[in-house]
């Protein structure tokens, strides 16, 4: 009997691997290309990036929220290190973490079957973004340099912290960062793919158990139609790493949790910009509070998207 449930095992684990390996491959040239993209557009605006520090308070929140609908990795860091400089206000950083997407948009970008809904996403995280970023500001006011001003000591650089797998988020010039523009979009990628590999692997292992069963792993879930997802996914999404919103989305993909919850998980992941707040804010009050909005407003985000006729 236990020969003949490890031979099954091993079987399902063969079976998971070798389609989690060609879903992985068949997504890299797209990964790339989506990369390469991102990594030229980056090099290009890095600099208006640094415009934060130029920017009035009524216009932080619209500026943060356009700048974070692009897909990339270095907003949340940028906006991060700037807030904790109070060069932008709260709602300006609130409303970066809620738009920014870090990696979702690519990979469903490399799944077909899933482009359809990336514009009402993004359209929800927007619009999300932008109303708590200027409702923040008016509840909870926090102190900016003066527009046009800044608040640093005289001689003072700004000191950017390495985007994800240690690039350069500002631009330097030169052959070094021209050279890192195709390096970049190489590693991202194979990162990436990892991600996607161990993820996919690891949901194909679970969905071919449960079929084995009878039972449909998305029919099984912990979080189908279990009103407590969105939080869940939430509390998932605020874990500041890159895999967080590859496993978000590849459990959408794959038909685990639900379009609300992915919305509420993404919502949440604002990336290695987390890192640099809770490093860098002299306040650890302060960045409890704004730890705390973010998941309140995502949670809150993945509930009302239930309402909307997407997904």
């Amino acid at each position: 009997m236990n020969s003949v449930l490890q031979t099954t095992f091993s079987e399902v684990l063969k079976t998971s691997f070798a389609e989690a390996f060609l879903d992985c491959l068949a997504i890299i040239p797209v990964l790339f290309f989506i990369f390469f993209i991102i990594e030229v557009v980056e090099y290009f605006y890095s600099d208006k990036i640094l415009s934060f520090s130029k920017i009035s308070k009524k216009s932080g929140p619209l500026l943060g929220v356009i700048l974070a609908a692009i897909p990339q990795c270095g907003l949340s860091i940028i906006a991060s290190t700037m807030y904790t400089k109070r060069l932008i206000t709260r709602g300006t950083l609130i409303a970066v973490y809620l738009a920014t997407s870090d990696e979702a948009i690519p990979v469903l970008l490399a799944s077909p079957k899933s482009i359809g809904v990336i514009l009402p996403l993004i359209s929800i995280k927007l619009a999300v973004a932008l109303f708590a970023g200027y409702i923040v500001d008016l509840l909870f006011d926090s102190k900016t340099a003066s527009p046009g001003t800044d608040c640093l000591k005289p001689g003072e650089k700004i000191e950017i912290e390495k985007g994800c797998h240690s690039h350069s988020i500002v631009k330097e010039g030169g052959a070094a960062r021209l050279k890192e523009l195709f390096i970049h979009p190489v590693v991202h990628t194979l990162s990436v793919a990892f991600f996607v590999l161990l993820i996919t692997f690891a949901i194909n292992i679970l969905a071919n158990i449960f079929s084995a069963g009878g039972v449909e792993l998305f029919n099984f879930a912990v979080f189908k139609n279990n009103f407590i997802q969105p939080v869940i996914a939430a509390i998932f999404g605020i874990i500041p790493n890159c895999a967080v919103s590859v496993g978000i989305t590849l459990m959408y993909i794959k038909g685990v949790i639900s379009f609300a919850s992915c919305v509420s998980g993404l919502c949440a992941g604002a990336g290695l910009g987390l890192l640099v707040l809770i490093k860098n804010n002299e306040s650890k009050k302060d960045t409890g509070f704004i730890l705390l909005l973010l998941l309140v407003i995502s949670v809150l985000a993945g509930y009302l998207t239930l309402l909307l006729p997407v997904g």
